[in-house]
């Protein structure tokens, strides 16, 4: 998790991102990252401002956070598993029934690297256990990166886009914040 801040550099050890997204729980948070080429002030502060919906998608050991931002992005997608963070970094989240998990979100420039803006949403408390009890099933599981690449490669063959799997989604959910 960064604690950069706006204006500075995401990563020194990058200059530039290809376009997309990493989401994350590490350091005890949820962390979605967008890299974004040269993000636009309107959508800069729409990143800030507009109200989103998240969701979850889960086949096989990939799971999908869908998010949308209104008037910024249609319904987007990032894949994930809590195997592809290092283990040293591993971890569950340890939210009780009832709370809503805090995601911090940072909009990165692809071009050049610098954080344009970040913001913070609180999910709501089904997305918040769904994701939860995804992870833990997938950190209990074995893990073969072949297979879960297999599986985020059927997943995107079936479903035309992210609007095609928000529909079908387990959860989607409008986020707090």
């Amino acid at each position: 998790m960064t604690t950069r801040q706006v204006g500075e550099v995401y990563s020194p050890e990058h200059a530039r991102y290809d376009e997309g997204a990493r989401y994350t729980y590490t350091g005890g948070a949820h962390e979605l990252v967008l890299f974004w080429s040269s993000p636009t002030p309107g959508e800069v502060e729409g990143f800030r401002l507009q109200p989103m919906d998240v969701g979850l998608f889960t086949h096989g050991p990939a799971a999908f956070l869908l998010y949308k931002i209104k008037d910024v992005c249609e319904w987007s997608d990032v894949a994930f598993n809590i195997h592809m963070i290092p283990e040293a970094q591993r971890e569950l989240p340890n939210e009780t029934a009832g709370d809503r998990a805090r995601l911090r979100m940072i909009l990165v420039d692809a071009e050049d690297g610098v954080i344009r803006a970040k913001r913070i949403v609180s999910l709501d408390k089904v997305m918040t256990q769904a994701v939860k009890h995804t992870m833990a099933d997938q950190a209990s599981s074995a893990f073969n990166r072949i297979i879960y690449e297999a599986a985020v490669q059927e997943v995107y063959s079936r479903y035309a886009d992210s609007d095609a799997l928000a529909s079908v989604a387990e959860v989607v959910e409008p986020a707090l914040g």
